[in-house]
């Protein structure tokens, strides 16, 4: 809770704040300027000061509050929608709605016609430029309920966006079923990815998802260069934050907004082709390395036993070693690094079948290709090892893969 909040419960007559929208501008990667602007509720009372609706509009769950949270939400985007369509601006409309406003709208309607679609026809404003923002707030009715209203504001043309996934009440039962043009990551989550790189792999994640559904991912809340890298890194096609521009009452000018992004993105593209460059040069070496050996196997029943020791000393960077069947069964001993000249030997698991892991039939498939050559993986992060491997991979003899996993120097 911010300390307008907090001033906002002990000092400040909720009913004589006037209610008005601050607009937040959505910048597009792809063309570098304002795609779109979020519409903010904003309180200012008698005497000029401005406050987040957030803690009012949040915090019970009353009947009383819910009306008052769909009448205060109504004036709003009636505000909002003169304002857009007076300034004549380009692009989209952000609105948020919590869940009980969208089902509102649609039990106490005339058919189709919601009044949100009235009053954007009566602004001009045609439904496929306004993205309705569902929110976090929670709901007593059922996700049945409101993926019905959802399926019927996306007949009229209405875009929808799925607000704040990544924080504790989202799930992937109610993305799945919104099935959102739009899914805006929660500030906390991008974050926590900063510091963290199980919360990166979890980024990552929502990328796969929003490619395999079709939708945009949009990051809100960035404050630094750094977010900002994060945030395309990890596929954002539009960006949102204090960094790029603040809630105010008016809409940018076409100067402000002028080379806001550009230059943070060309500067982001020169690190992430040198960080190619680098792990090029790395993987390039590595392969050169093994180029030059051959890796003998000699059969003991269904045991298969390899040199490791000679594997080991080819490189500090070598860190795990093991060999499995055309179908992903181990058939060798998992041999990991112990020490600098050292290693250990594992049988746990032998007989147990990897296939599983996401480069297994990558490498089935490269081999398919290229049968004679090694195989190299995307970079992943090992949690075991707490740093960053790429797993170089190859066919032996006898319809069998070995697989040895290298850490990056570097990291």
């Amino acid at each position: 809770m911010s300390a307008s909040d907090i001033g906002c419960m002990f000092a400040v007559d909720e009913l004589a704040l006037d209610y008005v929208p601050y607009f937040q501008p959505i910048f597009s990667v792809e063309d570098q300027t304002v795609a779109a602007y979020e519409s903010l509720g904003r309180g200012v009372s008698p005497n000029g000061d401005v406050y987040s609706l957030s803690f009012f509009m949040h915090n019970s769950d009353s009947l009383e509050e819910q009306d008052r949270v769909i009448t205060v939400d109504s004036l709003l985007t009636e505000k909002a929608f003169l304002k857009f369509a007076e300034e004549r601006e380009k692009g989209y409309l952000f609105l948020n709605v919590t869940p009980d406003r969208l089902l509102y709208e649609v039990e106490y309607s005339e058919g189709l016609d919601f009044p949100i679609l009235q009053k954007a026809k009566q602004y001009g404003i045609h439904p496929s430029r306004i993205y309705l923002e569902i929110t976090e707030r929670t709901s007593k009715r059922s996700l049945d309920s409101l993926t019905t209203a959802v399926e019927m504001f996306k007949e009229q043309g209405f875009k929808i966006a799925l607000d704040d996934v990544g924080s504790e009440s989202s799930n992937l039962e109610r993305l799945g079923a919104l099935k959102p043009d739009m899914i805006k990551v929660d500030l906390n989550l991008l974050k926590r990815s900063i510091r963290s790189r199980e919360f990166q792999s979890i980024l990552e994640y929502l990328k796969d998802i929003s490619l395999g559904m079709g939708s945009d991912l949009l990051f809100e809340g960035i404050e630094t260069e750094e977010e900002l890298y994060r945030a395309v890194d990890s596929g954002a096609r539009f960006l949102q934050g204090y960094f790029l521009g603040r809630p105010k009452a008016n809409f940018l000018n076409a100067f402000e907004c002028d080379g806001l992004l550009k230059p943070h993105l060309d500067s982001f593209h020169q690190l992430k082709r040198q960080q190619i460059s680098s792990e090029i040069h790395f993987e390039t070496s590595i392969k050169e390395t093994l180029e030059k050996i051959s890796i003998p196997v000699r059969k003991i029943g269904k045991r298969v036993l390899i040199d490791a020791q000679s594997i080991f000393k080819l490189s500090g960077a070598i860190q795990r070693v093991y060999v499995t069947d055309w179908d992903g069964t181990q058939v060798s001993s998992y041999y990991e690094r112990d020490g600098e000249f050292s290693f250990k030997e594992n049988n746990l698991s032998l007989q147990k079948n990897w296939s599983y892991l996401p480069f297994f039939y990558k490498h089935v498939k490269q081999a398919f290709r290229s049968p004679s050559s090694w195989q190299i993986s995307e970079p992943y992060w090992d949690r075991a090892l707490n740093r960053k491997l790429t797993v170089f991979s190859k066919v032996l003899e006898g319809q069998l893969s070995v697989f040895i996993d290298v850490s990056y120097q570097s990291t």
